[in-house]
């Protein structure tokens, strides 16, 4: 709600400050009125004439920013902590409080003009820095007060003492005072520079102009709206440039090693290219003609592994991060579009400055030399906004240059956002604004878009005037600066923090909103309102920002990923050059003393070395790509930058941090990728950290890392532990409030700090979690005071006890395993090591509502008692856990239980792995029933003894089953599949490592079968005669089958598209080399025919499993 501040009402800035602070000020309500009276008056007279020009302004009472209402907090804390202070020191905390709030309303109204003259910016520079430093003094005072709680291992009361008590108890009286002194030293200076300042401002009205406030209006996110208006003419002219056979003996202006024809659209910024080429990658008519089509993001940074790499990821689902070799990248590439046509979207393509016409030529060269290996009729599609860029690759075809749309169809883009589902006809009067502000638009839909959702956050006339009369001039980033002015105080300090990441850059909103918070960015409208949720308000910071076309989401549509349009990232960058600043790259070499927040490319973080920036309080290392580069700083690098709030490491690889991190007590968000040496002692006195983000590596293996001990007393203000790729994390002694999001472990000990009942507060766990070495436990009561069932945000957790050395049973591990009991939403669920020979009470019931996967490892005594009539398999049966869908069994050594498993009827995927008799004869024989469930989709029999003339009793009744695999099942010699018509859905058969296995027959029932792979079985020789019936097959793999001579004699399936033949009978393979003789004869017809096994071959034939 907006405040009016009229000179004719004074109590407008006094009823603020009474409704916000009048239960915290130290002074008495009628000293607050008096002295609040006397700065509106003496202001007065510099803001009446700003009132006069017809601009309005919001008054935020006492607070001017989140950074001054955190600065304003914490005085006032500490005033009221000092009422048995001497008279003296009374005096100085009533000075403090006034400077404060004259301080604080100047600025209030100077931070609403734009300022253009650069002395006026100088001196409101002078301003900032010294609030900034006022605020780091009173911050230390907290870290102290912090210090002392941790010192004495003790809660102090809010009740009986305060900030200030405690700071006098640990530095003294007279430490304080001179802190006390340094402050108002330092007020005294900003309060006359503020003076100046707003009578240099107030004089001069021609320099500056009151900006327009827009009340934060908290929505969610909208979807993209998928309408199309215009470019029906575009999208026809770029589907025939597409289609065209271009000539292959065209003359292009220069070397090309590549005979892909490259089409461009060329326009500027905000005209709609990326949208044409995103309308051409989804068209009907384009997916039909091509096999294959990739997109990737260029922007203005980039090199030739960079690009292979992004066009080979948006090929696949395969992870390249970990390859650095060009020539490896390019070979891959081309065996994946070999022989195929494909379409290539290069999307906002530049011409790099920085590298001559030849240098260019070179890169794009080597990159387009990659694809030469697709079919004719390929086609490259760039979108860029200069010719130049169409040059250097080469384009021989006249690009698309694209235009404004037309008038209709701009007007009804506009209208969509300006109106939302709201009808311009029930708004005539901002109807016909609306025309007005569409014509002076030229036609850009991002101006539309940015100017149109600007508009819909105030359908009022007056706001819609305000918008008619601002500059609307031919430059669009005049028109984005618009949207940007009339952004609330709050969401122009986040706006501004993103310009600290590079174009194209995916935003992970959780990521960007702790940053914001931990610079004090989000604030509570009330500071005494402990309901509302900090993480909660960050979000809908973020939302309001994605209403307002700032953010959008990804083309992959991730659901956790935006972009920023190139455009919106220059116009962050202008608005926050003075305290932002971003290196990425050679050109950038000096880092401007005096900045604030810093993000620098990691291969450029040598430029840091020398600089000393003593203001700085974020630093942000960023790498777009995922591979690791080592780098070491120097100890004192923060020796000097010791108001850091946000420090993001994790763009590179450190051998160790830099001893000055131990410095940083100002520190709230820490993200580093794992240090080599030990790190964690360098995180024990930075008691303000909120969040610690923990990175795996690219260039090691993902290993287990243990997390700081005691971090609930040493981070007492801990809130996120989050654990991103790596392969577990250790902790004890973390506190009830603080988040621990990732693959965390508690290993169990018998000594205090690492029992049980450790975990009784750590109610934040989410995602994985494993407790290890619960043979550790020496009591059920342990257990019981680890209180697992108040642990909601757990989905995947695992138990385990050591398996060597021990018992074969355990009454212990009975009664440890009933008292951890899971919370009832437990999702994945594995036991290990668990001795006991009982099921938990907990598996007597329908406690897990939502259970989906059961994992069972090295359960030695819980197996031998599955047998008996109160099993746990007994229980997998019953009704309370049928609907489990996912089941592992390894090494168990009883035979299947009576009635087999078929009660289980959710049951969809069912590995078996070390059972040799669990599929045993005896279990079977003289029984007609069906013993797994008919749901079953996916079937994996490994290490176990399965007969060949059983398997068939084993299948029956599998109508679901779409893949079968078999793994070293050595009793095999021959495998039939005609037991009847029931494997109607089964589509791919993997069969390897089956030694004794010589043939197959019975193919002509496996009507949907679509993969057939054997591997590795070194008796095999014979394939089904009746495979060409089979008419869905299109992959077949034989691989190092030595004795596999001939394939079957009525030749293979015409529906065959890929067959690989590798390490096969020495004869049949080198006819197939020769490509010539009968067998050749029979896959002549199959297009893609491999006679090496490649690495994507790997994934068929040795597809991941869970376990």
């Amino acid at each position: 709600m907006k405040d009016d501040f009229s000179p004719t009402s004074p109590d407008a800035l006094l009823t603020s400050t009474h409704t916000n602070r009048a239960q915290s000020s130290f002074f008495s309500q009628s000293r607050v009125k008096d002295k609040i009276k006397s700065i509106w008056h003496h202001l007065a007279s510099g803001i009446t004439p700003l009132l006069k020009m017809g601009a309005e302004l919001t008054v935020t009472g006492w607070f001017l920013s989140p950074i001054i209402r955190e600065m304003q907090d914490t005085a006032l804390a500490y005033i009221k902590g000092q009422v048995s202070w001497k008279k003296d020191q009374e005096k100085d905390l009533e000075r403090l409080d006034t400077i404060l709030t004259e301080i604080l309303t100047i600025v209030d109204v100077i931070e609403k003009r734009e300022i253009k003259d650069g002395n006026q910016r100088r001196l409101l520079s002078i301003l900032k820095d010294a609030i900034y430093s006022a605020v780091d003094v009173l911050d230390s005072f907290q870290y102290m007060v912090l210090k002392s709680k941790v010192d004495s291992q003790s809660v102090v009361s809010c009740a009986t003492s305060s900030c200030i008590y405690l700071g006098k108890r640990l530095i003294g009286t007279d430490k304080f005072r001179w802190k006390l002194a340094d402050i108002l030293e330092k007020l005294g200076e900003v309060k006359t520079t503020a003076d100046t300042l707003l009578k240099v401002v107030n004089f001069d009205n021609a320099t500056a102009k009151l900006l327009p406030v827009t009340r934060l209006r908290v929505t969610s996110p909208l979807k993209e709206n998928s309408s199309i208006y215009g470019r029906r003419d575009e999208l026809d002219k770029l589907r025939d440039m597409l289609f065209e056979i271009s000539d292959s003996n065209a003359d292009a202006p220069g070397p090309s090693d590549s005979s892909i024809n490259v089409i461009s659209i060329v326009g500027v910024g905000g005209v709609g290219k990326t949208s044409l080429a995103q309308l051409a990658f989804i068209d009907e008519q384009i997916r039909m003609n091509f096999n294959l089509r990739m997109w990737v993001s260029v922007s203005d940074t980039y090199d030739e592994i960079r690009l292979t790499r992004d066009i080979l990821e948006s090929l696949t689902d395969a992870n390249y991060h970990t390859v650095t070799e060009f020539d490896k990248l390019q070979n891959a590439l081309r065996e994946k579009i070999d022989a195929k046509k494909f379409l290539l979207i290069l999307d906002d393509v530049w011409y790099d400055e920085d590298k001559t016409k030849w240098e260019n030529e070179l890169l794009w060269s080597k990159v387009l030399s990659s694809l030469n290996t697709g079919l004719e009729g390929s086609k490259i599609l760039v979108t860029t906004r200069a010719d130049k860029a169409c040059n250097i690759l080469h384009a021989r075809t006249p690009p698309l240059r694209l235009g404004g749309l037309d008038r209709d169809n701009y007007w009804l883009l506009f209208r969509n956002y300006a109106f939302g589902d709201k009808y311009p006809v029930q708004f005539p009067e901002l109807k016909e604004i609306g025309i007005q502000i569409a014509k002076r638009l030229n036609g850009l839909p991002l101006a539309a878009k940015i100017i149109g959702r600007l508009l819909n956050s105030d359908l009022d006339a007056s706001h819609w005037k305000k918008v008619l009369e601002s500059d609307l001039s031919d430059d669009v980033m005049k028109v984005l600066r618009l949207s940007y002015q009339h952004l609330p105080v709050q969401l122009k300090l986040c706006f501004s923090f993103c310009s600290l990441f590079p174009k194209d850059w995916r935003f992970d909103p959780k990521r960007l909103t702790e940053m914001w918070i931990a610079q004090g960015f989000v604030q509570r409208e009330d500071s005494y309102d402990t309901d509302s949720n900090i993480e909660d308000i960050a979000k809908d910071y973020f939302n309001e920002l994605v209403q307002r076309s700032f953010f959008e989401r990804s083309l992959l549509d991730l659901p956790t990923e935006y972009v920023m349009h190139d455009l919106i990232n220059d116009l962050a960058r202008s608005v926050s050059k003075d305290e932002y600043f971003r290196i990425e790259n050679d050109k950038q070499k000096e880092i401007p003393p005096n900045i604030r927040h810093l993000s620098i490319s990691a291969n450029l973080l040598g430029s840091m070395k020398k600089a000393v920036l003593r203001n700085l309080r974020t630093l942000i290392v960023w790498r777009k790509t995922w591979p690791c580069l080592e780098f070491s700083l120097p100890d004192d690098v923060f020796k000097k930058s010791k108001s850091i709030r946000v420090l993001d490491m994790s763009g590179c690889c450190l051998e160790r941090f830099p001893t000055s991190v131990e410095g940083l007590k100002h520190l709230r968000y820490f993200a580093f990728r794992v240090p080599k040496r030990p790190w964690q002692t360098s995180l024990a006195r930075l008691y303000h950290m909120e969040v610690l983000v923990t990175r795996g590596h690219s260039c090691q293996v993902s290993e287990c890392v243990n997390l700081p001990a005691n971090m609930k007393r040493n981070l007492p203000k801990l809130r996120k532990a989050l654990l991103l790729n790596v392969g577990g994390a250790t902790m004890s002694g973390l506190g009830g409030q603080t988040l621990l999001h990732g693959q965390g472990e508690f290993h169990v000990r018998k000594e205090s700090g690492y029992r049980l009942g450790e975990l009784k507060e750590m109610n934040n766990i989410r995602g994985q979690f494993k407790i290890r070495f619960l043979e550790n436990v020496e009591h059920q009561q342990e257990a019981v005071n680890a209180f697992l069932d108040c642990k909601e945000h757990i989905e995947f957790l695992e138990l385990e006890w050591s398996i060597h050395a021990r018992a074969l049973t355990s009454d212990l591990d009975y009664g440890v395993l009933s008292a951890l009991r899971p919370h009832p939403d437990l999702k994945r669920l594995k036991i290990t090591g668990y001795r006991g020979t009982r099921s938990p009470t907990w598996f007597e019931t329908n406690w897990l509502t939502a259970l989906s996967s059961v994992i069972l490892d090295n359960c030695m005594g819980w197996l031998i008692f599955v047998v008996s009539s109160h099993s746990f398999l007994s229980d997998l049966n019953s009704e309370q856990l049928n609907h489990v869908a996912e089941l592992n069994l390894k090494n168990c050594t009883d035979p299947m239980p009576a009635g087999g498993f078929h009660g289980l009827s959710s049951l969809e995927v069912f590995r078996i792995s070390d059972c040799p008799m669990l599929f045993s004869s005896n279990c079977i024989e003289d029984q007609d029933t069906n013993f797994l469930p008919p749901s079953i989709c996916h079937l994996e029999i490994a290490a176990s003894n399965v007969q060949s003339s059983l398997l068939q009793k084993y299948l029956q009744g599998l109508t679901c089953l779409s893949t079968l695999v078999l793994d070293s099942c050595h009793s095999m010699i021959s495998l039939s599949f005609a037991c009847g018509p029931h494997l109607t859905a089964l589509e791919k058969i993997n069969i390897r490592d089956c030694d004794d296995l010589a043939s197959l027959d019975g193919f002509g029932n496996l009507g949907a079968l679509r993969e057939l792979v054997i591997a590795k079985c070194q008796n095999f020789c014979s394939l089904p005669a009746d495979l060409n019936t089979v008419g869905s097959l299109n992959k077949l793999v034989i691989c190092q089958c030595p004795l596999m001579r001939f394939l079957p004699g009525g030749g293979l399936p015409v529906s065959m598209r890929t067959i690989l033949l590798s390490g096969c009978h020495p004869e049949l393979d080198s006819e197939l080399q020769r490509k010539e003789g009968a067998e050749w004869s029979k896959i002549v017809h199959i297009p893609e025919k491999k006679l090496e096994v490649g690495l994507d071959d790997l994934l068929t034939i040795f597809p991941n499993s869970s376990s």
